[in-house]
């Protein structure tokens, strides 16, 4: 009988110990480098070897019900997130009337600020957008880590053309999400200044069959869509890159031309990206000033003043933007995985 209680004490303490285990297990089950790859609107940090580090970002408003569960469920489980703007305005809703970008700014009634413990933004004004002013900030996007990619200018590929400007195309030429958001009504008023008075040559990506009021239509190639590396050749054939996109929040066109060696040409309006314009990279312009932007432009272009590349990897890229963003994220969360750096995965 002795023997029978002391073998039912053994089996209830495994029993127990099973249960405790199991739970710690589901409890802990991102731990270390067990984070599971996410989708949007998250996007996982990477290390210096592309491993998975415990903590997860949202970086767009959550609609699907789905997301919704992942994210209380993780939230339950103690997982950490960071917030990032890379998307429109948010966490704000956008300003583009198209598209879904006005529904899930909220989560159980909260806003995306009180969930994170920090975040990274690309906003001139950060406080404008995120309204919890004590929340840990840093000027920081997907977009400085283009060197991902490995893109350098290759001399193999002749220069064809004056500048390249990328427009994805919606259903129709005058409204839409793109249309708004890389604002095609600045974009055409600039290929048409930049063709028609000073006689440049250019290709316009993405919208084929949209009219363009041309002196001389030979000037500009339009096609539709590239696939990625018929994109960057084109890209890497022009002499400069257009970028007057408006509600942009991360555009990594913008840093691909520059790790290709372009100048760039961006509107002043622009959300995001705005950082990488400098007196190394190329200029700001809207409507308003057209003519006397573009003339300066050309001077310094044509004089070789520009080191867009060099600027770059001065300022940014996996090393050093992801260095940065370490320090920011070992302040804020000391139980971040040891790394040399943190970065944002292609996406």
């Amino acid at each position: 009988m002795n023997l029978l209680i002391i073998i039912l004490i053994i089996l209830f303490i495994l029993f127990i110990f099973f249960i405790v285990f199991n739970l710690i297990k589901n409890k802990n089950q991102f731990d270390r480098y067990n984070y599971p790859d996410v989708k949007w609107p998250f996007i996982n940090l990477k290390d210096e070897n592309d491993k998975n580090l415990n903590l997860l970002c949202v970086r767009g408003p959550i609609v699907e019900e789905k997301d919704k569960i992942f994210f209380k469920n993780t939230l339950k489980q103690g997982v950490k997130y960071i917030g990032c703007s890379s998307y429109v305005t948010f966490p704000q809703k956008c300003i583009n009337p198209y598209g879904d970008c006005h529904e899930g700014m909220f989560f159980d009634e909260k806003k995306f600020e009180e969930y994170v413990i920090g975040w990274v933004h690309c906003f001139r004004e950060p406080d404008k957008f995120i309204e919890k002013k004590d929340l840990p900030k840093l000027l920081l996007s997907e977009s400085d880590f283009s060197d991902n990619m490995d893109l350098k200018h290759n001399d193999e590929n002749e220069i064809k053309y004056d500048f390249c400007v990328y427009c994805p195309n919606d259903d129709d030429c005058e409204f839409g999400w793109h249309y708004h958001n890389k604002n095609w009504d600045l974009c055409k008023k600039t290929i048409e200044c930049l063709c028609n008075k000073f006689d440049l040559k250019g290709i316009l990506i993405g919208r084929e069959h949209c009219e363009i009021n041309l002196n001389n239509p030979e000037l500009l190639k339009q096609t539709d869509f590239l696939n990625y590396w018929d994109f960057v050749k084109e890209m890497d054939s022009s002499r400069f890159v257009l970028i007057p996109s408006f509600e942009d929040a991360s555009p990594r066109t913008l840093t691909e031309a520059l790790t290709l060696n372009k100048p760039i040409l961006v509107n002043k309006n622009i959300v995001g990206g705005w950082k990488y314009v400098t007196n190394e990279t190329g200029m700001f312009y809207d409507e308003n000033d057209m003519e006397k932007v573009f003339y300066k432009f050309l001077v310094n272009l044509n004089n070789n003043t520009y080191e867009p590349r060099k600027h770059f990897f001065d300022h940014y890229g996996i090393q050093k933007s992801g260095t940065m963003f370490k320090n920011f994220l070992k302040q804020i969360y000391p139980d971040l995985n040891d790394c040399t750096i943190v970065k944002f995965p292609v996406s």
